[in-house]
């Protein structure tokens, strides 16, 4: 465990006397934290900001979340949230204020929809590099902040319009504000009193959770470290009044405003998320083993690994940095699992602590020589490569034929994207089992990068057409006079009420459909491929976009 190069001298010292390893990067970039700073900019530019706005807004989320600020701005009203036309109560609203006024600064398009999610992800990059400096020194905090930036999952929602990443920057940010004032003297009442402020706006981000998490995992390590007595120099007291200074105003304005906020917000989406009989997203105990396996990849490979590392002795005798980053692990993990109604960016808020205890497990590794450590990497990492090699096999075997007509990706480019991530891995091993420990870890952030490059630049492409509207929108707009409405039928596609002004209506049924298009006035609706197979008559089909159909009831002009 690392806590072994550690003597019991130095587990005590304030976190300022902590050593550092000049093993782990070479000695005149460890010592110049500016160079660091700028390599973790340049990682998150390049995967965060790099064709941010390139692509169309997606369905179901990014084209909600974008209509909802797009109506804030439309309509005057910053207090309650909107789609098309009625009232939005599922999310809080500080994530869409901050993309209202991305599109106050840059108009209504898609790189001001993403810019905050962009910008709020490299912020959590950047907080999670400080955190790793103060636990431990400079070069962890390095590691574990590539290693967050370099996670799938977190690069996907920190390229996309949702609430998610706030929630995460800002419980990355309280946590680290209340671990700097438990360890120092110094700054307490400072650290302290921007802790509850950071919890304000996590509340104002995505509703109770943004309390219940940081409370929850400070009252665990509080208890493992025997110190609850600590509560009495939290200065609860201010706390609870800049907490409320934050989060409240805009709570109890729409709350005035809207009779019937507070019990859907608080009872429905918040505790009947919770403990719903019947949730919105029902999945299994165990359904978050398999989506942090792929959301935290591809070091989640070594997250087990980390793990034994940090519990290889007793609870109690892992080093107090430790145990609060498995306290904050375990209660996210836990919690959300507990949860009836799971979503797989539900358990974003344990990257930041997964990464850091990842980032100790390879600080291990970069100044080992041994080959028992060595190897324990070889074989974590192992699995990986056997399951690409039987995917790859699979997919020869029995290729996907309806994903090219699903979703618009061929096999050729699975089969490349696959052939070339197992061969990169393929190297990745060879360079540690030549000792080349810095190397290795260097590789594997190198695929990463290059895997998301090949990714935006040759799958999304090629994906776009299913999972937007934009281009059908702007047909409709050229058919339909502007004051009329757009029509669905069987669900409404939200990124088209962002590329047409337009409020929406949905046919829910085949008869209503019929009836519409029954008119003398020519007239049209959007509808998917299945849906329009299953109807018993066949209207005119006017334009077509990836599953999408633009339909009439005449033929096209």
């Amino acid at each position: 465990m690392f806590s072994r190069t550690l003597s019991k001298e130095n587990r005590k010292r304030p976190l300022s006397a902590h050593h550092t390893d000049k093993k782990m990067f070479p000695q005149k970039i460890l010592k110049n934290e500016a160079v660091l700073f700028l390599i973790l900019i340049a990682l998150c530019l390049t995967l965060f900001f790099f064709r941010l706005g390139s692509r169309p807004l997606w369905d179901i989320d990014e084209g909600m979340h974008a209509v909802t600020s797009k109506e804030m701005i439309l309509s005057g009203d910053w207090i309650t949230p909107s789609f098309n036309g009625e009232p939005f109560y599922d999310k809080p609203v500080f994530h869409n204020w901050l993309v209202a006024l991305a599109f106050l600064v840059f108009g209504f398009t898609e790189f001001a929809a993403r810019l905050p999610a962009a910008v709020l992800g490299s912020g959590c990059v950047m907080v999670t590099y400080l955190l790793g400096k103060k636990m431990y020194h400079a070069g962890v905090g390095f590691l574990a902040a590539v290693i967050l930036a370099t996670s799938v999952e977190f690069i996907i929602l920190s390229r996309t319009v949702v609430h998610d990443i706030s929630l995460v920057f800002f419980v990355t940010l309280a946590l680290t504000l209340f671990y700097m004032g438990y360890k120092e003297d110094r700054h307490r009442r400072r650290n302290l009193l921007l802790f509850y402020g950071a919890l304000g706006f996590a509340v104002l981000s995505k509703g109770p959770v943004g309390l219940a998490l940081p409370a929850m995992i400070i009252g665990l390590y509080l208890i493992v470290e025997k110190n609850l007595k600590f509560i009495m120099k939290m200065h609860i007291g201010w706390g609870i009044l800049i907490f409320l200074a934050v989060a409240s105003p805009w709570y109890v304005s729409i709350s005035l405003k809207n009779s019937d906020y507070a019990g859907y917000f608080l009872i429905e989406q918040n505790l009947g998320s919770f403990l719903s009989s019947d949730p919105r997203h029902p999945n299994p105990f165990y359904y978050y083993i398999p989506v942090l396996f792929g959301g935290f990849f591809p070091w989640s490979c070594f997250l087990p690994l980390a793990l034994i590392f940090a519990f290889r002795k007793k609870f109690k005798s892992i080093h107090e940095s430790t145990a609060f980053l498995v306290s904050w692990f375990g209660i996210v993990f836990v919690f959300f699992s507990i949860a009836t109604s799971k979503l797989g960016t539900y358990i974003l808020p344990l990257f930041p602590a997964a990464s850091l205890l990842v980032a100790i497990c390879w600080q291990e590794l970069l100044n080992s020589t041994t080959v028992k450590i060595r190897m324990g990497f070889l074989f974590s990492f192992l699995p990986v490569v056997l399951i690409f090699l039987a995917a790859i096999i699979y997919l020869w075997l029995h290729p996907l034929v309806e994903m090219e007509y699903e979703a618009g990706i061929t096999m050729g480019q699975i089969y490349f994207l696959a052939v070339w991530l197992v061969s990169c891995i393929v190297l990745a091993f060879l360079l540690l089992l030549r000792k080349k420990n810095h190397a290795f870890f260097t590789s594997i952030v190198g695929i990463t990068v290059s895997a998301i490059l090949l990714f935006l630049l040759m799958i999304v492409p090629s994906v776009n057409p299913y999972r937007s509207t934009k281009q059908l929108s702007k047909k409709y707009d050229q058919l339909v006079p502007a004051n009329e409405k757009l029509v669905f039928y069987r669900g409404i596609r939200e990124s088209a009420l962002f590329y047409t002004n337009r409020r929406a209506q949905s046919l829910k049924t085949a008869e209503q459909l019929k009836d519409y298009l029954a008119s003398d006035q020519r007239v049209y609706a959007i509808t998917t491929r299945k849906r329009l197979a299953r109807l018993p008559f066949r209207p005119y089909v006017v334009a077509r976009q990836g599953d999408k159909f633009l339909i009439s009831n005449k033929k096209s002009p």
